[in-house]
Protein backbone atom coordinates (compact mmCIF):
# COMPACT_ATOMS: atom_id res chain seq x y z
CA UNK A 1 0.00 0.00 0.00
CA UNK A 2 1.81 2.94 -1.32
CA UNK A 3 1.10 6.85 -0.03
CA UNK A 4 -1.15 8.55 -2.17
CA UNK A 5 -2.82 12.39 -2.19
CA UNK A 6 -5.46 12.15 0.07
CA UNK A 7 -9.23 12.19 -1.64
CA UNK A 8 -11.10 15.27 -3.01
CA UNK A 9 -11.83 17.95 -1.31
CA UNK A 10 -8.27 17.34 0.62
CA UNK A 11 -5.17 18.15 -0.77
CA UNK A 12 -1.71 18.89 0.74
CA UNK A 13 -1.35 23.00 1.24
CA UNK A 14 2.48 22.64 2.68
CA UNK A 15 5.27 20.79 3.87
CA UNK A 16 7.37 22.83 6.83
CA UNK A 17 11.00 21.70 7.87
CA UNK A 18 11.00 22.09 11.78
CA UNK A 19 14.07 20.74 13.23
CA UNK A 20 13.58 19.25 16.68
CA UNK A 21 9.72 19.86 16.90
CA UNK A 22 8.37 18.43 19.80
CA UNK A 23 4.59 19.81 19.93
CA UNK A 24 1.73 21.57 18.55
CA UNK A 25 -1.84 22.69 19.08
CA UNK A 26 -4.44 24.26 17.34
CA UNK A 27 -5.94 27.68 18.23
CA UNK A 28 -9.58 26.69 19.41
CA UNK A 29 -11.66 28.82 16.62
CA UNK A 30 -9.27 29.33 13.82
CA UNK A 31 -6.54 27.15 11.90
CA UNK A 32 -3.84 28.72 13.33
CA UNK A 33 -0.87 26.63 14.62
CA UNK A 34 1.18 26.96 17.31
CA UNK A 35 4.74 24.68 16.83
CA UNK A 36 6.72 24.32 20.02
CA UNK A 37 10.35 22.92 18.84
CA UNK A 38 13.97 23.32 20.16
CA UNK A 39 14.76 26.40 18.00
CA UNK A 40 11.64 28.15 19.71
CA UNK A 41 7.44 28.63 18.45
CA UNK A 42 6.19 29.19 15.47
CA UNK A 43 2.25 30.18 14.56
CA UNK A 44 1.11 29.37 11.04
CA UNK A 45 -1.90 30.36 8.97
CA UNK A 46 -3.24 26.41 8.07
CA UNK A 47 -5.59 27.29 5.43
CA UNK A 48 -3.33 30.20 3.91
CA UNK A 49 0.00 27.84 4.53
CA UNK A 50 1.76 30.64 6.26
CA UNK A 51 4.40 31.53 8.90
CA UNK A 52 2.04 34.18 10.84
CA UNK A 53 4.90 34.09 13.51
CA UNK A 54 8.22 33.06 14.32
CA UNK A 55 10.28 33.58 18.07
CA UNK A 56 13.65 31.91 18.35
CA UNK A 57 13.69 32.16 21.85
CA UNK A 58 14.00 29.33 23.86
CA UNK A 59 10.97 27.76 24.96
CA UNK A 60 9.39 24.92 27.16
CA UNK A 61 5.79 23.90 27.23
CA UNK A 62 4.25 22.61 30.28
CA UNK A 63 4.49 19.11 30.20
CA UNK A 64 1.97 17.90 32.45
CA UNK A 65 -0.69 20.34 31.45
CA UNK A 66 -0.06 19.95 28.02
CA UNK A 67 -0.47 23.49 27.36
CA UNK A 68 1.63 26.32 25.62
CA UNK A 69 1.67 30.18 25.69
CA UNK A 70 0.67 31.71 22.37
CA UNK A 71 2.93 34.17 20.53
CA UNK A 72 1.93 36.61 17.46
CA UNK A 73 -1.71 36.09 16.88
CA UNK A 74 -1.96 33.75 19.50
CA UNK A 75 -0.12 36.22 22.39
CA UNK A 76 -1.79 35.88 25.83
CA UNK A 77 -3.46 32.70 25.06
CA UNK A 78 -2.90 29.09 26.69
CA UNK A 79 -2.73 26.25 23.71
CA UNK A 80 -3.88 22.58 24.42
CA UNK A 81 -0.92 20.88 22.36
CA UNK A 82 -0.03 17.46 21.47
CA UNK A 83 3.56 15.71 20.71
CA UNK A 84 6.30 14.46 22.53
CA UNK A 85 4.51 15.00 25.91
CA UNK A 86 1.60 13.66 25.30
CA UNK A 87 -1.97 14.76 24.59
CA UNK A 88 -4.04 14.59 21.44
CA UNK A 89 -5.36 16.40 18.23
CA UNK A 90 -9.46 15.51 17.28
CA UNK A 91 -8.95 12.07 15.24
CA UNK A 92 -12.75 12.96 13.42
CA UNK A 93 -13.78 16.43 12.06
CA UNK A 94 -17.51 16.89 12.77
CA UNK A 95 -18.57 15.83 9.33
CA UNK A 96 -16.95 11.87 9.74
CA UNK A 97 -13.83 12.18 8.17
CA UNK A 98 -11.38 10.25 10.56
CA UNK A 99 -7.34 9.36 10.95
CA UNK A 100 -6.55 6.07 12.04
CA UNK A 101 -2.68 4.93 12.69
CA UNK A 102 -1.73 1.43 11.89
CA UNK A 103 1.30 -0.19 12.28
CA UNK A 104 2.37 -3.17 9.73
CA UNK A 105 5.95 -3.54 10.49
CA UNK A 106 7.08 -2.45 13.22
CA UNK A 107 8.85 0.57 13.51
CA UNK A 108 6.76 1.80 10.65
CA UNK A 109 3.62 3.80 11.28
CA UNK A 110 0.83 4.18 8.33
CA UNK A 111 -1.47 7.04 8.86
CA UNK A 112 -4.89 6.58 6.58
CA UNK A 113 -7.16 9.73 5.75
CA UNK A 114 -10.25 7.72 6.23
CA UNK A 115 -13.80 8.84 4.02
CA UNK A 116 -17.02 9.86 6.41
CA UNK A 117 -18.90 6.52 6.46
CA UNK A 118 -16.41 4.11 5.72
CA UNK A 119 -14.02 2.13 8.12
CA UNK A 120 -10.95 0.87 8.33
CA UNK A 121 -12.37 -2.81 8.87
CA UNK A 122 -15.53 -2.09 6.63
CA UNK A 123 -14.35 -4.76 4.47
CA UNK A 124 -14.32 -7.73 6.97
CA UNK A 125 -18.11 -6.77 8.20
CA UNK A 126 -19.67 -5.78 4.69
CA UNK A 127 -19.11 -2.31 5.57
CA UNK A 128 -17.65 0.69 3.11
CA UNK A 129 -13.51 0.53 3.39
CA UNK A 130 -12.89 3.79 1.85
CA UNK A 131 -9.30 5.62 2.89
CA UNK A 132 -5.91 6.63 1.89
CA UNK A 133 -2.61 5.91 2.78
CA UNK A 134 -1.19 9.22 3.20
CA UNK A 135 1.63 8.77 5.29
CA UNK A 136 4.17 6.15 6.28
CA UNK A 137 6.88 6.87 8.54
CA UNK A 138 8.93 5.64 11.92
CA UNK A 139 7.59 8.23 14.03
CA UNK A 140 4.33 10.76 14.10
CA UNK A 141 4.85 13.23 16.92
CA UNK A 142 1.26 14.35 16.61
CA UNK A 143 -1.46 14.12 14.00
CA UNK A 144 -4.87 15.16 13.95
CA UNK A 145 -7.52 17.77 12.93
CA UNK A 146 -8.14 21.12 13.31
CA UNK A 147 -11.26 21.91 15.97
CA UNK A 148 -12.39 23.43 12.50
CA UNK A 149 -12.33 20.68 10.80
CA UNK A 150 -10.88 22.31 7.61
CA UNK A 151 -7.11 20.95 8.54
CA UNK A 152 -5.63 18.03 8.82
CA UNK A 153 -1.78 17.69 10.09
CA UNK A 154 0.82 15.32 10.39
CA UNK A 155 3.98 16.45 12.77
CA UNK A 156 7.26 14.30 13.31
CA UNK A 157 10.60 15.17 15.13
CA UNK A 158 11.88 16.98 11.57
CA UNK A 159 8.98 18.13 9.71
CA UNK A 160 5.18 19.04 9.70
CA UNK A 161 2.61 18.34 6.69
CA UNK A 162 -0.38 20.19 6.60
CA UNK A 163 -3.86 19.10 4.42
CA UNK A 164 -6.40 21.70 3.71
CA UNK A 165 -10.13 21.56 2.80
CA UNK A 166 -12.29 24.32 1.42
CA UNK A 167 -15.58 22.61 2.02
CA UNK A 168 -16.04 23.23 5.45
CA UNK A 169 -18.95 25.74 6.16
Amino acid sequence: LDTTEPPPPWFKKAVFPVGSLRSVGFHDDADFLLIVSEQGRGVIDCIAGQKLAREHQEYYEDEIRLDADGIGPLAGQKVRISGLYGGGLPNSTSDGWSVETVTLSWPEKILLLVEPGSWFYGSLYGQPDNFRKVFSGSEIRAKGFSPTGRTLVIATSSDLTIYTRNDVG
